[in-house]
């Protein structure tokens, strides 16, 4: 029933698009098709409505994050076609949610670029981001953006499938005080935010707490504290500076009693971020201006594992009699510290050309005693440069063009160029064709990977060893070039983007065992077989179509859907493990959202994903689907603007599983209240 949504949909577009264009003159402005059509930021760097955009974006605006009744993050890109969200990853390092794009899905999502206000949250070490971590309130979400494709000509290597591109709210549309309480299901948050303005100087200050018991049977609760700042001062009429500040910090637990694991022990370890930057816009004349950006940030847990009792873990009963203790301590700190400054400068050469250009450098230093097998800091440098042309030879022809070129420690030199076209073949239907490459650089965890785990014996001379990992290093970057036909059109108050792409994806990175023979480091005694290593090895094709439509249906009901089918082409036996199983065949989504009279409005969200396996730790899952629902009353009280609402996630209790068969969803009720005063 739900897979007729799509055909349904595009057969209503069609017969609104029969009735607009029996009006005739109401839509032939050669600009008409610019009137209600969302600006963005993100795909080229360049301010271009999405009809102009060299690739597939959806935007996701302040008020669909409302309307949706989401209280984490990562739900919301649920709402994006092709996407995959699990609430729950893994219990090492990953107890956090998974947001990935396409497929190749495992607990760390890393080929997808992640940015809050053009600041990667990237993670070097395992790759992906820490969502639970970010210091971030929703309430300072202004949009998000997010790029459907590769895009590593505007930010380079691991912008691989997509990229995800969080605005917040400029301190300016923040002024006066908020405060925001949550409650349900074992979950309670509070925020407050201040915003102010002093002369030129607009700013804004945001605290919360969040204490979340995480799922059912799981170790995975959390008691986080946030506070971030921003700041923009407008020195001149050419000259604007922007301040931020972030932290989040707190216990987080990991880890659980049933695994037969040394190093998946349940505890609880403390976690903190924080961030810095500061970015200056220069108005050069009215068609040339130059932005300097410079940020750093660190992410650091801190996790001294005190091991299970070895004597009853599995494989090592054999070595039981011999333990010079029942348990070893594991040094599992993680620090990674980042140093980022770019330049940019937009400019337009003429009428119909506008150039942006620019270069940037970063220093990534990681320290990870239990994943490196050394307490010393690793440092990874990379230098950038980027730039992107927009051309109009035409009123309805758009060109663009962009690459760029990278150089870093481990792979050295690599170039992403981009191209693509947009016709507007009549006011309101736009066709979109292009071709893009990215790269992909390996993580940490992939090329330097030498967990060792060593355990003292009672007999003279025998030290045992379990390796987990001992990586060799030397390994490409993985590389993918795609292609695409995209349409966008809107009339009558339906708009419609699709889009069918081929990617061609090579030199993948998959986990394998070291070559025969093993031999142990010297002085050691194996008591495991073969460790793991990372290779390149396998290449594989990624082909479907994807759709969202927007409906306004008068002025009080909005409908967004979407559906997604994709489906991967390799040989198995040069793929890691059920990687052709690992992106969903179909994903279908929709938000319904309606104002009703006095202050009350509701909404109504479906999702459904077809069977998939995650990587790694993941499961091969059934097809799940669920349905949210909200309800909200805004009020005024005098001088105090109010809104209570209560939400539903997964309305039928239908427990289905996300990522693997250990993460069980029930249902979940939340009640927020929200004051503006």
């Amino acid at each position: 029933m739900h897979a007729r949504l799509l055909p349904a949909c595009m057969l209503l577009y069609a017969s609104c698009m029969h009735a607009a264009e029996s009006k005739g003159s109401e839509l032939l402005s050669e600009d008409a098709y610019l009137g209600d059509v969302p600006q963005v930021l993100t795909v080229s760097r360049l301010a271009q409505p999405v009809t102009d955009a060299p690739a597939a974006v959806t935007v996701i605006d302040r008020e669909t994050i409302r309307a949706s009744g989401i209280v984490d993050l990562p739900d919301i890109f649920r709402l994006v076609p092709g996407f995959y969200v699990a609430t729950n990853a893994s219990f090492f390092q990953t107890v956090n949610p998974v947001v990935s794009y396409h497929g190749m899905t495992d607990a760390y999502s890393r080929r997808m670029q992640v940015m809050i206000d053009g600041r990667s949250v990237y993670e070097p070490l395992y790759g992906g981001v820490q969502w639970s971590d970010l210091p971030l309130a929703l309430a300072d979400i202004e949009r998000i953006e997010v790029t459907r494709g590769p895009n590593a000509a505007s930010y380079g290597a691991n912008s691989f499938l997509g990229v995800i591109n969080i605005i917040t709210q400029h301190s300016s549309q923040t002024e006066g005080s908020s405060v925001s309480l949550i409650h349900g299901n074992g979950r309670n948050e509070a925020y407050y935010r201040y915003g102010g303005k002093i002369n030129d100087l607009t700013y804004r200050v945001t605290t919360g707490y969040r204490q979340d018991d995480g799922l059912q049977k799981r170790n995975d609760g959390k008691r986080t504290k946030m506070i971030t700042v921003r700041a923009d001062y407008r020195a001149s009429n050419k000259d604007e500076l922007e301040f931020q500040f972030g932290y989040n910090g707190g216990d987080r637990e990991e880890g659980d009693a049933n695994f037969d694991s040394v190093v998946f022990h349940p505890r609880s370890k403390d976690v903190y971020s924080h961030f810095q930057l500061l970015r200056w816009r220069h108005a050069i004349s009215d068609s040339s201006d130059l932005t300097i950006q410079a940020y750093h940030s660190l992410d650091q847990s801190n996790d001294p594992i005190v091991s299970a009792d070895l004597r009853f873990v599995p494989d090592l009963a054999a070595l039981a009699p011999f333990l010079a203790s029942p348990r070893i301590r594991i040094n599992n700190d993680v620090r990674n510290e980042r140093f980022d400054l770019e330049v940019q400068h937009t400019f337009s050469l003429m009428d119909k050309t506008r150039m942006v250009w620019g270069s940037s450098v970063r220093q990534d230093r990681t320290t990870a005693p239990f994943y490196l097998n050394t307490t010393d800091t690793d440092t990874f440098n990379l230098l950038r440069g980027f730039a992107h042309l927009e051309l109009r030879p035409l009123k309805r022809l758009v060109f663009n063009l962009g690459a760029m070129v990278e150089h870093n420690d481990l792979t050295g030199t690599d170039v992403s160029p981009r191209a693509g076209a947009n016709f507007t073949l009549a006011p309101g239907h736009t066709l979109r064709v292009g071709i893009s490459t990215a790269t992909r650089t390996p993580t940490y965890l992939e090329e330097k990977f030498q967990a060792r785990i060593v355990i003292p014996t009672t007999i003279p001379g025998v030290t045992a060893i379990s390796e987990r990992f001992r990586d060799s290093g030397g390994l490409d970057p993985e590389r993918i070039v795609s292609r695409e036909i995209g349409y966008l059109g809107s009339a009558g108050g339906v708009s419609i983007d699709a889009r069918l792409f081929h990617d061609t994806l090579s030199d993948l990175i998959k986990g394998t065992r070291v070559p025969r023979p093993y031999i142990p480091p010297p002085g050691f005694v194996a008591i495991t077989g073969r460790p793991g290593t990372y290779v390149n090895d396998g290449n594989a094709d990624v082909r479907g179509f994807e759709a969202q439509l927007q409906w306004r249906l008068g002025g009080t009901m909005r409908l967004i859907a979407n559906y997604a089918r994709t489906k991967i082409y390799g040989k198995a036996d040069e793929l890691e493990r059920d990687f052709l199983q690992s992106a969903p065949t179909e994903t279908i989504s929709a938000l319904l959202t309606q104002r009703f009279g006095a202050g009350w409005d509701g909404s109504l969200a479906y999702y459904q994903m077809s069977s998939v396996a995650a990587l790694g730790d993941g499961d091969p899952l059934g097809t799940n689907r669920h349905w949210d629902a909200r309800l909200a009353r805004r009020f005024e009280l005098k001088r105090v603007r109010g809104e209570v609402a209560a939400a539903v996630q997964n309305l039928f209790d239908s427990h289905y599983h996300e990522f693997a068969a250990y993460n069980v969803m029930g249902r979940r009720a939340y009640v927020n209240l929200k004051l503006d005063f």
